[in-house]
């Protein structure tokens, strides 16, 4: 990104009351970049809300952004439709929500083109990283809580930076920022590691954990969801699950849902790719990225048949 494409970006904005969206079921970057992006867009005095335009869990995401940032992600819940939104969206190029779309900010790797005003979409350890990139060239100069905010985000979506998502060179510059703003990241490492507590979840929480729409072909076409452990639960356990996502198949009218399992203590991934006919698993060596790892080959493999 350079300075004119700052002075596009503000220019596409400017006079216009700007919805922020991050991606449905949305995760710790989802939430924080928007908060971040919000700033960035009062520093540039351009009117604008963040809204999660579904009903707030008090999962994960809730108890990480809340303990860390005292934020409670219910204030930005909004329940409803309407199509004179002028949205932004970030952390995801594609929504199902009303509104015209005039820009989207994403780190999430897709060969498909959008017909929006302004894309800034590359390969990154996070959306929120992107945000402090645009922060940088806006001559905006970061909180001590923004740091925080991006380190979190840089984190938690590259699983502590063991994921092959990590950018070694940003992974670099957040230990730098952490070192300069006085930021404590041992604390925000050992959240990053984003295990999934399934001890208290019910069944059909922890199939739908982190669950993620995709449209390739039509409408809600393609789910994932994962969970990410430190150590694998039984075969009999994993194949309760596998029925249960095989149910919710039939149930949404979708084509695929994959399910992915991150075992954190061995570093491998599991990958389960549910259709009505059947489930496939395949095992990697390394804790791979859902953005830029599994679903593109998804997306290749829909796209091309």
């Amino acid at each position: 990104m350079k300075k004119e494409d700052i002075q596009i970006l503000h220019n596409i904005l400017y006079g216009k009351k700007i919805t922020i969206l991050g991606h449905d079921n949305p995760d710790v970057d989802s939430v924080l970049s928007a908060v971040l992006f919000s700033k960035v867009l009062d520093f540039w005095e351009i009117e604008n809300e963040f809204l999660i335009l579904q009903e707030i869990k008090e999962d994960d995401t809730y108890s990480i952004v809340k303990e860390l940032f005292h934020i409670d992600m219910r204030k930005y819940q909004s329940i409803g439709e309407d199509n004179q939104r002028n949205i932004v969206l970030l952390d995801h190029y594609q929504t199902l929500h009303q509104g015209k779309v005039f820009a989207c900010i994403d780190h999430h790797f897709t060969t498909r083109e959008f017909d929006y005003p302004f894309k800034y979409v590359k390969h990154s350890c996070a959306t929120a990283y992107l945000i402090y990139e645009i922060m940088k060239l806006s001559g905006y100069m970061p909180l001590k809580e923004d740091v925080e905010m991006i380190i979190m985000a840089m984190l938690i979506d590259t699983v502590a930076f063991k994921s092959t998502k990590t950018v070694e060179s940003e992974a670099k510059l957040a230990k730098e920022l952490a070192k300069k703003y006085d930021v404590d990241f041992y604390l925000l490492e050992k959240y990053g590691l984003a295990l999934t507590d399934i001890s208290s979840m019910s069944d059909e929480s922890i199939i739908s954990n982190g669950q993620k729409w995709y449209n390739y072909r039509r409408i809600k076409d393609v789910g994932s969801s994962y969970l990410q452990l430190y150590g694998m639960p039984t075969d009999k356990i994993i194949n309760k699950w596998l029925d249960l996502i095989a149910k919710k198949l039939v149930d949404v009218g979708a084509d695929m849902l994959i399910f992915l399992i991150f075992d954190v203590k061995e570093g491998n991934t599991y990958e389960y790719r549910v259709t009505c006919q059947s489930t496939k698993q395949l095992t990697y060596k390394g804790i791979l990225s859902r953005g830029k790892d599994i679903m593109p080959k998804i997306e290749a493999m829909f796209l091309n048949s």
